[in-house]
């Protein structure tokens, strides 16, 4: 220990130790004001002098910065006053910053940059209090701690000199460790978080490197590793699960989401294969060369360092013999993978749902908009248990095809997962089917209800870590039997054999039948003829609703081209339903706008019309 600092914050006192290389050793709170001269005495007669190190606790917060020790930031007041020493305003262990970002674009082209914003470590407990973000104001053209330095750098400004002290200075950049392999940016793009990186593989950790963010992600955070094929036939999604979240700004990732193309790459590993016997065993199947499709290198590289399985899809397959079923969650499009041991959506919000923890599963009408939707659509919620003492929570995947139903159906039997409605649910769909058929709603056959109805068994089997080089295993359970050959009709009811009538003695007259009393037709009322608008008339009022549409309806083509114009509206109409008060706020206010505009404009026109002898009939009220 080579010095120490006391520091006063309201009624409590902060002493600060350092070591010989300037670096803090430890911070001790919670002093009293007049414990300073006892432990000043302490700190002397051990040869260590304590200095006093004042902040400024006024509220300001403008000042100059400087970098001390090689690892903090300080920033000092301006203009303290005269004859008085400037005050500390933030003093910043650097070694604590997790990321540093420029948050918009560096260089002419985009204007000088003038933020920095600063990460730190997020370690504290659930109930406690701690920085996690800073962000410094540098006006442009400011030189605070390089003020001898050669302006040779014009484009980068202030802000990027400063990045770049805390990149060197927090040692982000830096990494111990032999680099073992390497994927680029240009291999595949991260949904989640998005953007792209190039992914550096240690022995003990990868990092992700990226234009504004940087990652290092210890293997020991790992939960695991899915690789899952996408329905595009083109890219494989590899999802690494985090134990530990990794934060960008003000958002938490749990879940990575790397798209990988199918395509052949070839990968160095920077090691021997004596080595990688000796580490890995002989049997990893790392070599010093490695070649062939990109998602099967970047799985096989991942599993071996890391010593995690990777999981991958089983037995499932749907209507149209892929893995994954088309669904959305909330108002979000995307696919539900049924794996042997979980259920998991791609891609926002990437959701990883364990069988062991599901309480149950439930079959439910289409929830959204439109008649024709409801009879093509279905609802499949999920119902967690409680775990750690959290409450249950539910997961609903919305617009599922009806084509999907029994494929859903078996495998979730097989797998002994408790259905609710499971009964209630294969009726209605049994109903529903031979009603589009035109056959009838007859409940006498059983067999479209799935093995669930007679009593499926579970063929539940541990799911293979690494099962992506497999050209995929076909679907084991195929229940399409139709027994249509225990009718008991052999003709029709007229070729019954008829009972013959005794004669009557006298023959009666017969007598007309009466004929059943017709309904009277009532007369259809003459249509009124709708008078024709006044084109001169104020356009009608917009409700905040219209006002949502107009605006997302180009979205929604976009995003969606195949959708009729009854599908796009559906579409609008169920996201405009899971918008809350807030966000309808700024479309209620374009309705009130337009609605002042037509009264407006609506006054001005009756007032005209008066004057023009037009009568008092305003025409508006036709819509």
């Amino acid at each position: 220990m080579s010095r120490a600092s006391w520091s006063t914050f309201g009624k409590h006192g902060c002493a600060t130790l350092f070591g010989a290389d300037g670096e803090a050793l430890l911070k001790l709170d919670g002093f009293a004001r007049r414990d300073r001269e006892t432990l000043g005495a302490a700190l002397k007669d051990r040869g260590v002098a304590l200095s006093d190190v004042e902040f400024c606790s006024s509220g300001v917060n403008r000042g100059k910065h400087s970098f001390e020790d090689g690892q903090r930031l300080v920033v000092r007041q301006t203009a303290p006053g005269e004859g008085k020493e400037p005050k500390r305003l933030f003093d910043i262990d650097l070694s604590k910053v997790s990321q540093c970002v420029l948050p918009a674009g560096v260089g002419k082209q985009a204007g000088e940059q003038k933020e920095v914003t600063m990460q730190f470590d997020d370690k504290a407990a659930p109930d406690d209090h701690q920085l996690v973000e800073l962000r410094l104001y540098i006006p442009p053209g400011s030189r605070s701690y390089a003020e001898d330095e050669e302006e040779d750098d014009d484009d980068a400004g202030e802000a990027a000199r400063v990045h770049a002290k805390i990149m060197e200075y927090s040692k982000l950049t830096s990494v111990t460790g032999t680099q073992l392999a390497q994927f680029g940016a240009e291999d595949g793009a991260f949904l989640l978080p998005r953007g792209r990186y190039a992914v550096e593989m240690y022995g003990d950790f990868f990092r992700m490197h990226g234009n504004m963010y940087d990652y290092k992600i210890n293997f020991a955070d790992v939960e695991r590793f899915i690789l899952l094929p996408r329905t595009d036939d083109v890219h494989y999604a590899f999802i690494i699960a985090l134990d530990k979240p990794i934060r960008q700004g003000q958002q938490r990732y749990g879940h990575l989401v790397w798209q990988l193309k199918k395509g052949d790459k070839a990968i160095t590993v920077n090691l021997s294969e004596a080595e990688l016997a000796e580490r890995y065993g002989a049997g990893s199947g790392l070599k010093p060369e490695l070649a062939g499709p990109l998602y099967q290198l970047v799985a096989r590289v991942f599993k071996v360092l890391s010593g995690k399985k990777v999981f991958t899809t089983g037995k499932f397959r749907s209507n149209d013999d892929r893995h994954a079923v088309n669904c959305s969650v909330k108002a979000s499009t995307g696919q539900l993978y049924p794996l042997e041991r979980s259920f998991v959506f791609v891609h926002k919000p990437t959701l990883v749902l364990r069988f062991e923890d599901v309480a149950s599963v439930e079959f439910e009408r289409f929830s959204g908009y439109g008649q024709g939707s409801a009879t093509k659509n279905f609802d499949l919620k999920v119902s967690m248990r409680s775990v750690g003492g959290d409450p249950p929570k539910d997961h609903s995947f919305t617009s599922i095809e009806r084509a999907e139903y029994k494929p859903l159906l078996e495998f979730l039997t097989s797998k002994g997962l408790k259905i609710r409605n499971l009964q209630e649910t294969a009726a209605r769909a049994t109903n529903a089917a031979k009603e589009a058929l035109g056959i009838g709603s007859d409940d006498d056959d059983d067999d479209d209800a799935g093995p669930a109805a007679r009593g499926g068994e579970s063929n539940d089997e541990d799911s293979p870590d690494e099962d992506y080089e497999d050209a995929g295993a076909p679907a084991s359970d195929d229940d399409d039997d139709d027994d249509d050959d225990d009718d008991g009709d052999d003709g029709s009811d007229d070729e019954a054999p008829k009972i013959a009538k005794k004669p009557k003695k006298e023959a009666a007259e017969p007598k007309p039948k009466k004929r059943k009393a017709e309904p009277k037709k009532e007369k259809a009322e003459p249509k009124k003829k709708r008078k024709k608008k006044d084109p001169n008339a104020p356009k009608g009022k917009s409700s905040a609703y219209i006002m949502f549409g107009n605006a997302k309806r180009a979205e929604v083509k976009e995003q969606h081209p195949d959708f009729s114009l009854g599908d796009i509206g559906r579409e609008l109409g169920k996201r405009w339903k899971e918008l809350t008060d807030d966000d309808k706020k700024p479309y209620v206010e374009l309705a009130t706008a337009d609605a002042e505009r037509y009264d407006r404009e609506m006054a001005a026109y009756k007032a005209k019309q008066q004057a023009e002898g037009a009568g008092g009939d305003d025409g508006s009220d036709d819509e």
